[in-house]
């Protein structure tokens, strides 16, 4: 016998069920505590608890198909959805990616697909449990930040609106995911203290995720091109060290990406872009006091501090004493 198509919408629209893959912004839960149950007479019976917070939105959701069924949706999303699979078969298909996702109790993964276009298979009398997660895209970019091979494949794929999944295939639940999944549902208490206490488990339970994601970091040489590169923008900040740069600059600067530039650099020369820039401008600022023509303020001001008690704070945890005593002694020798 065929499996039965049906749109997801269909579902949605039927009996009001929230839709796992949106983000509403200032959404209120309601029902916070509670299983809510919802029959459809093709797709059967659906229970969920569903959160929706700023930029996260938190389904646990127990689903037992009645028959062979085909789910599909062609509305076009733009959150990351992750998926930790308790129970059940899943077999799903997304507009972009070369590989499908067999979900499987005990696995996970995190998927990017803004086309929509996804198709979900599942067997009849099939029992499938998910705690699903829903993430603000913006929100996960500022998160992951942009500090390794992985997270700079991601950060481009989301600036090009490409498909991506965290990984080929799946990735194993962990001990430790698990313990956190049920931190989640198990949470007893109430108002603003469950708000905060499930937000803080689910981003915890995401970090570990990205950590699975990421693996053991590679150790990889740089090239000579490379070398070259870094070189000339080390000779850039010794000439412009007094004025205000990004990183995203200075890699437009020396053709380099980011994440070589902040390892890379730090490789290279022992310290960071902006560590070395620091050095730089207290070396410069300390030549300046021993000038005695020039007060502390009239120096604060040339390395472009607002207020002169800034640049004392930031001198004395530079040079580890103040730069009104750094004159003095000069003064007294």
């Amino acid at each position: 016998m065929a499996a039965t198509l049906i749109h997801s919408a269909d579902i949605l629209d039927f009996n009001m069920v929230p839709n796992p893959q949106s983000v509403m912004p200032g959404a209120r839960n309601h029902h916070a505590g509670e299983f809510l149950t919802r029959y459809h007479p093709k797709v059967g019976e659906m229970k969920f608890k569903s959160l929706l917070f700023p930029h996260m939105h938190v389904m646990n959701l127990h689903w037992t198909a009645q028959e062979d069924l085909v789910l599909y949706d062609s509305t076009p999303v733009d959150t990351i959805n992750i998926n930790f699979h308790m129970a059940g078969s899943l077999d799903t298909t997304f507009e972009g990616l070369s590989h499908d996702l067999n979900m499987r109790p005990g696995k996970h993964n995190l998927v990017f697909s803004p086309e929509g276009g996804d198709i979900n298979r599942v067997a009849a009398r099939e029992s499938l449990e998910m705690f699903h997660i829903s993430l603000d895209k913006r929100f996960f970019a500022d998160i992951i930040g942009c500090d390794d091979h992985w997270s700079e494949r991601m950060q481009n794929n989301l600036v090009y609106n490409r498909p991506f999944s965290g990984v080929t295939g799946t990735a194993d639940i962990t001990p430790l995911m698990h313990n956190l999944i049920r931190d989640v549902k198990q949470c007893r208490e109430g108002g603003a203290m469950r708000n905060l206490m499930i937000q803080s488990k689910v981003l915890e339970l995401l970090a570990w995720q990205v950590a699975q994601f990421r693996g053991p970091e590679r150790v990889e040489r740089i090239s000579a091109a490379d070398i070259d590169k870094l070189h000339q923008l080390k000779k850039f900040l010794d000439i412009h060290f007094l004025e205000e740069h990004s990183l995203a600059e200075l890699s437009r600067i020396c053709l380099l990406n980011e994440f070589k530039v902040k390892k890379g650099f730090k490789e290279m020369f022992g310290t960071t872009v902006f560590g070395y820039l620091r050095k730089l401008r207290m070396d410069h600022a300390e030549q300046l006091l021993l000038d005695a023509s020039r007060s502390v303020e009239e120096v604060s001001d040339l390395l472009g501090y607002e207020h002169a008690q800034h640049f004392s704070t930031a001198f004395k945890k530079y040079r580890g004493v103040n730069p009104s005593t750094l004159k003095s002694l000069r003064t007294l020798a």
